[in-house]
């Protein structure tokens, strides 16, 4: 009995065997509270505690803790993915974006408009103003008086000229482009994982990055392109509230980005194509909604109308009355422009309705007179000689292989020239032809080397020392190939138009812009080698303003007339009316002297939208222009600047890894669309539905935005360059990314293949390991490159 019940003691709880061998106070748990009127302090701080059975009343808590929730309080997610993005592209975008501190490609054109509106000069460009106003904001913030015309392709920039500053909008353009990227992988319905990788891969491209550090305005398009497609999308989610407020602020979104989109470049109605193919295939769902009355769905199509073509047409109006109210002193855009419309402008000389004071010095340049011409800037005269230009340049440059004309410093015979009336059709000597008229401001005229023959060309061929300029030659005919263009426009300084030319020696500045082209000749200062003897490069060039392209009037030589008293009294009478206008017309019988007709704001917008429209499609050849054919796996690359001290450059090239890849992945898509269709036709249902549909419309969205921003441009007959296509590059980008992801989702599923997506980017990291150092230049403009980034 004993041993059973020591093992009953045994059995039973802590709690029981301490009943049966304590007292009810010692039964308490091992952590104890304290007793009444004991305190856990020490017995310098002890403080007397109640006993329960001193009060009646229970313990007051004097700080008690609310519960009430407070009522302006938010709570907010981070993605640092989309964080991390941002700050990456910043980062690529921004840094040294100071180097080269030269002109680099077409800054010397944006750059230049942008003085022009600081110096409230008129010029003419075929893409609207907002790019360029924004440019000339940031310097005029600076307190830059637009005194610097970036002139030239590698000309230092002063301390005065804010070009970082300039470059960092589009560098902020650039950089915003990464979130835009990430957010429509969003909300095409891909995973985070997958809008990173785009991002990424967005980051990563050399090409992007370089347009990015530019004063160009390539960088808004792309950017102002997809945050239309974003803004729409973003709309789209919202299909299911129609007429809401937050419905028509997403519509107002989308116009307003379409509108600054146009307002930077006219290629920008491929972004407004791809939104408006996107909204026509909502418009085809809203169709087969039954619960939609025509009303409705009237409603839906009127103020899409309304929203995304209407605002464009509004900011359009705003941008070009800006344009107008700045550029009002008379400047290059004055040859581009119809009379009335030079009239609005301040200093256009137009009219000869005040007298024209002539020195008894001068004489009236006629046809058949053999001129020489002597460059204001360079100081040498307009030279040719028997030697043609090399077949070949040492950096492999192909020239015309015809006459060379340069700009020789001494006086020589071989600087004489005929003026001459162009030739008619088929090369026919035009009626007078062999008279000996007056030459008229603006005329076309025609100038023959007199002891070759040759007639002063220009055409699509990189000049020797400037690449950026065109080739001007003595015309060869090799061949039915080389097609001539001999005409050059005689324009001079303060005669008004169609008014006759009196000259007297090296007084008289003139500027001779080549018809075809419609650059101007000038001297760039440069010395050719040993095969052209050391003489001055004579090109043409964009900038008509430009002072290398001012000539003077300095040798006239003009056979003995027949019957020189006829000519003396035809002379004088061409003078009393120059003189007098009042007397007669001194102008072409298709000028109106007396015209003061001026065009209000409508009129000047009119015109100036058709003849963009005529000079954008007019665009000549260019030495570095690319077919779109070229374009998706890089096949001509785009010099943008050279160091002509050294070996430092700037070159408009791609990531090859990522656009080659990405251009396979566009058909590994079509591929892998294709066979899944078929499977589905077949009840062979690889992926649920909604996962199906996912990637085939989403997909396509990202096709057609592709597709819409290349295929047009098959469709022009202008120059085009390899920086045309980059708007299309993060659409295939994005594809990739896509792609990559459903592949990785689908080996997911088989555990003898997880591996395969990792061995995939195992191998495209090391081929991005082994180039990216040989690329890490480029964008970045690395003074000095070595050998190791051949």
């Amino acid at each position: 009995m004993e041993a059973e019940g020591v093992m009953r003691k045994r059995l039973l709880p802590r709690s029981k065997q301490a009943g049966e061998d304590a007292s009810p106070a010692s039964r308490s748990p091992v952590t104890r509270s304290p007793q009444p009127g004991v305190s856990l302090l020490s017995p310098h701080h002890r403080l007397p505690v109640p006993s329960p059975s001193s009060s009646s009343s229970p313990v007051t808590i004097w700080f008690p803790y609310t519960r009430e929730r407070p009522w302006l309080t938010f709570t907010t997610e981070v993605n640092l993915l989309w964080w991390l993005a941002l700050a990456l592209s910043f980062l690529t975008r921004f840094w040294r974006i100071d180097f080269p501190h030269y002109v680099v490609f077409d800054e010397v054109h944006f750059g230049k408009f942008a003085s022009y509106y600081l110096t409230r000069t008129f010029f003419f460009d075929v893409h609207p103003p907002l790019g360029k106003l924004i440019f000339a904001a940031l310097g005029y913030s600076t307190g830059f008086n637009g005194s610097f015309l970036f002139t030239t392709i590698g000309l230092e920039y002063p301390h005065e000229v804010p070009f970082v500053l300039m470059r960092s909008a589009s560098g902020l353009a650039g950089s915003l482009l990464v979130p835009c990227i990430y957010q429509i992988m969003v909300e095409l319905g891909f995973s985070h994982r997958a809008a990173f990788l785009a991002s990424l891969f967005t980051i990563l491209d050399n090409s992007l990055i370089i347009q990015s550090r530019v004063i160009m305005l390539d960088s808004f398009v792309i950017f102002l392109s997809y945050l239309s497609v974003l803004c729409y999308l973003k709309f789209y989610h919202l299909r299911h509230r129609p007429f809401s407020g937050e419905w028509h602020r997403g519509l107002i979104y989308t116009g307003l980005s379409l509108g600054t989109l146009l307002g930077v470049k006219y290629t920008g109605l491929l972004g407004l194509g791809c939104v408006g193919l996107l909204t026509l295939c909502d418009l085809w769902q809203l169709i087969a909604d039954t619960t939609i009355d025509l009303l409705d769905f009237l409603l839906h199509f009127l103020l899409r109308g309304v929203y995304m073509l209407g605002i464009p047409l509004v900011i359009s109006l705003i941008l070009f009355f800006i344009h107008f109210t700045v550029l009002t002193n008379s400047g290059p855009g004055n040859a581009f422009v119809s009379k009335p419309f030079r009239n609005t402008l301040i200093g256009t000389v137009e009219t000869t309705s005040e007298p024209i004071h002539l020195s008894p010095n001068t004489t009236l340049l006629r046809y058949g007179s053999h001129v020489s011409l002597k460059s204001t800037d360079a100081l040498c005269w307009l030279h040719s000689h028997p030697h043609l230009y090399p077949l070949k340049y040492p950096d492999d440059r192909g020239s015309s292989y015809q006459q060379q004309v340069t700009c020789y410093e001494f006086a020589d015979i071989n600087n004489l020239w005929e003026v001459r009336r162009p030739l008619g059709p088929g090369g026919v000597a035009g009626a007078g032809s062999d008279s000996h008229d007056p030459v008229r401001n603006k005329d076309l005229v025609e100038l023959v080397h007199i002891n070759t023959s040759k007639i002063l060309n220009s055409h699509d061929v990189a000049a020797p020392l400037t690449p950026t300029h065109q080739e001007v030659a003595g015309y060869v005919n090799y061949s039915s190939q080389f097609v001539p263009h001999l005409e050059w426009r005689l324009e001079v300084t303060g005669v008004p138009d169609g008014s006759p030319v009196f000259h007297e020696r090296g007084k008289l500045k003139l500027k001779l812009i080549h018809e075809h082209s419609k650059q101007t000749l000038a001297c760039t200062g440069k010395r050719l080698p040993e095969w052209a003897f050391q003489q001055y490069e004579v090109v043409t060039e964009r900038d008509v303003s430009s002072t290398t392209a001012v000539w003077s009037l300095e040798d006239v030589v003009l056979p003995p007339p027949s019957n020189a008293t006829a000519w003396a009294e035809e002379e004088r009478l061409i003078r009393e009316k120059t003189q007098n206008p009042g007397t007669g017309s001194a102008k072409s019988e298709d000028e109106d002297d007396d015209s003061q007709e001026t065009l209000n704001f409508w009129e000047k917008y009119v015109e100036l939208q058709v003849h963009m429209a005529t000079a954008h499609g007019n665009l000549g050849e260019h030495q570095f222009g690319a077919t779109p054919h070229n374009w998706p796996l890089m096949g001509k690359l785009l010099p943008y600047w050279l160091d002509e001290k050294g070996n430092a450059q700037v070159t408009l090239i791609g990531n090859p890894v990522m656009w080659w890849v990405a251009s396979v992945g566009i058909v590994v898509f079509l591929a892998v669309t294709a066979v899944h269709l078929l499977r589905r036709r077949r009840e062979i249902f690889d992926l649920p539905h909604a996962e199906f549909h996912q990637w085939w419309t989403s997909g396509s969205v990202l096709l057609v935005g592709w597709l819409a921003h290349y295929l047009p441009y098959f469709l022009l007959s202008r120059v085009l360059f390899l920086h045309h296509y980059l708007p299309a590059v993060p659409f295939k980008l994005m594809l990739l990314a896509a792609v990559c992801e459903h592949f990785y989702a689908w080996l997911k599923r088989f555990p003898r293949t997880t591996l395969s997506p990792i061995h995939t980017l195992v191998s495209l990291s090391s081929s991005l390991r082994h180039l990216l150092p040989r690329l890490r230049p480029v964008p970045h403009w690395l003074p000095v490159l070595l050998a190791s980034h051949s």
